[in-house]
């Protein structure tokens, strides 16, 4: 009988490929008591442990072949942080000297000792950065005991099962062109990890809690990064099936790339612009080989969460520059850092219910220091490359909160910029206060962004990120379709709406987003074909339809069975 588990997919493709064992668990630390005369002995070995794992990191991050080199660096720099790290090392150090025991049992006190610090925080980038403090110590407990990466054993077609991956491990398998995917127990979505396998197009589902242990060596595993989902112990019939869905998918991403290169258009002729959301530059060339129509929004989380420290102005501004790599587009919105709730927050400010809390434009307005040098970084790219930015203001809830914002970029904006039609400024509209503000605020600005996962969120009162409501926070709640469909009937006509969010990459939802008429979807780059070729076999007036008679609803499933009809025959 066939063995199935589902996870967070993350990095999209279908592949098939033989289990390869690593990091199963965390390496087995004894504790050894040493004698006094061995101290210096103990320390000596440790710091060249340090030394052996910084070299090979170093190693790595010099490489030229690396098409994604910006961001490995930066993830690479973030790992030499740590090996450089004197309070760290110190303390690894003071261990071995107060407690006269060996360096591994050392090593390892200091990490339980740092992972209480972090276990008060909730906030799931902070647990990933921990998790980079243990990536660390198991390369540097592995040199402590001479353990080598049998690289040069690895055959083609390998799928990758661990425990937990770290960023240097996944590089340094992945780049011998071998790997085929990668399956782990632990993981999410914005670890560096998580960003290096989809930089490099692996297929790679995390959270399949268990599959370390459930997979054996050499076994054939199938994996379908799309839904999230890991096969193996097949029989005969279900192997020719998925073999038949390998085909499938291959057949059908060839196809889908044919609408890549068109416009996103209905049948009718109605122009909807498709774009994509990116949290790094390097994604920029991926967009653009998916059909991607511009940035909708680059979530500028990650350039402030990388390292210790916010970037610098000269930082950030080389990063917005990377956005007009190759003149690929000319023109991208970049949303203004949004931090807090199910995002990264400062470690340092810790909130009760950080979701209702000081997020997005709150937090940048009550720094208003971190704000200006972000939007000067904006302004200076938008001045040296002569291109047009579209500044997104997250998390609006108040006019007040969008006057005070729009004098800030018109302040710094006449000091800077010399063409100020390059820079238009748009809110994210994903509260229920401004979503009843929604005819004043447009009003003020050049765009808005409806943003569908916190407005989901806020209008049900639910939380997104909890599994066990998952029924509950549907996209197609009577609720959240009347929110929408009000929003945009108090926008003006001749105000361009965008619309960001999961229910942008949703087949489903397109009839929605036709019958109301908006710009723009923006989405993750690799939904990009799929939505075209769905786009152009449906008609406006079909959608205004549908979508009238799913406001008509009052269960969710009733309203997506509604929608849905226009879109069977392009569903995949």
């Amino acid at each position: 009988m066939s063995q199935e588990k589902i996870g967070i997919s993350i990095s999209p493709g279908f592949s098939t490929g033989t289990a390869l064992l690593i990091n199963q668990a965390k390496t087995l630390v004894e504790r050894r008591k040493i004698k006094r005369k061995e101290i210096i002995q103990e320390i000596n070995r440790f710091q060249k442990a340090v030394e052996i794992s910084k070299e090979e990191v170093s190693a790595i991050r010099l490489e030229k072949d690396s098409s994604y080199k910006i961001e490995r660096i930066e993830i690479l720099d973030f790992n030499i942080l740590i090996l450089e790290d004197e309070i760290l090392a110190g303390e690894v150090i003071d261990t071995i000297r107060r407690k006269l025991i060996n360096a591994e049992w050392a090593l390892n006190k200091v990490l339980t000792n740092k992972s209480k610090e972090f276990a008060t925080v909730k906030d799931l980038y902070m647990q990933e950065r921990l998790a980079d403090f243990y990536y660390i110590a198991e390369r540097i407990t592995k040199n402590l005991r001479g353990n080598n990466d049998n690289i040069a054993e690895i055959k083609n077609n390998t799928i990758i099962v661990a425990h937990d991956l770290s960023p240097i491990d996944a590089l340094k398998y992945c780049r011998t062109g071998k790997i085929k995917g990668i399956l782990t127990d632990l993981g999410g979505t914005t670890s560096h990890t998580a960003i290096i396998a989809r930089s490099m197009g692996i297929p790679t589902i995390m959270s399949l809690i268990n599959i370390s242990t459930s997979i054996e060596p050499g076994q054939k595993i199938y994996v379908d990064g799309y839904k999230g989902i890991v096969k193996w112990k097949v029989n005969k019939t279900e192997m020719t099936e998925l073999e038949d869905l390998r085909s499938k998918y291959s057949l059908l991403q060839e196809n889908l790339f044919e609408f890549s290169k068109l416009s996103g258009e209905t049948k009718d002729n109605k122009i909807i612009s498709i774009k994509a959301n990116i949290e790094i530059p390097s994604e920029v060339k991926m967009a653009h080989k998916y059909g991607a129509e511009g940035i909708g929004m680059y979530r500028t989380e990650f350039l402030f969460t990388r390292k210790e420290q916010f970037p610098t102005l000269d930082e950030q501004t080389h990063d917005y520059k990377e956005l007009f790599q190759n003149n690929l587009f000319n023109e991208v919105t970049i949303r203004t850092l949004d931090i807090g709730g199910d995002k990264i927050h400062d470690y340092y400010h810790q909130e009760n219910n950080p979701a209702l809390g000081l997020r997005g434009i709150r937090y940048s307005l009550a720094n208003k220091e971190v704000f200006e040098t972000q939007l000067r970084a904006i302004l200076n790219v938008v001045e040296e490359e002569n291109k047009k930015i579209r500044i997104l203001i997250p998390m609006i809830s108040t006019i007040t909160e969008v006057d005070t914002s729009i004098e800030i970029i018109n302040t710094l904006k006449q000091s800077i910029v010399k063409n100020h039609d390059n820079v238009l400024i748009g809110v994210v509209i994903e509260t229920p206060s401004a979503a009843f503000l929604v005819k004043e605020i447009s009003e003020k600005i050049d765009f808005i962004s409806i943003g569908t996962n916190d407005l989901i969120q806020y209008t049900l009162a639910a939380d997104r990120t909890n599994e066990n409501l998952d029924s509950i926070t549907s996209p197609f709640q009577p609720s959240v379709l009347r929110m929408l469909d009000f929003i945009i009937k108090n926008v003006p006509k001749d105000k361009y709406v965008s619309v960001c969010g999961e229910m942008a990459n949703d087949i489903n939802c397109l009839p929605i987003f036709v019958g109301l008429g908006v710009n723009e979807l923006s989405m993750n780059y690799y939904s990009i074909p799929k939505i075209k070729s769905v786009l152009h076999g449906l008609e406006f007036n079909e959608c205004k339809n549908a979508f009238n008679k799913s406001l008509e609803q009052t269960s969710p499933f009733k309203a997506k069975e509604v929608l849905s009809e226009l879109i069977t025959n392009n569903k995949f």
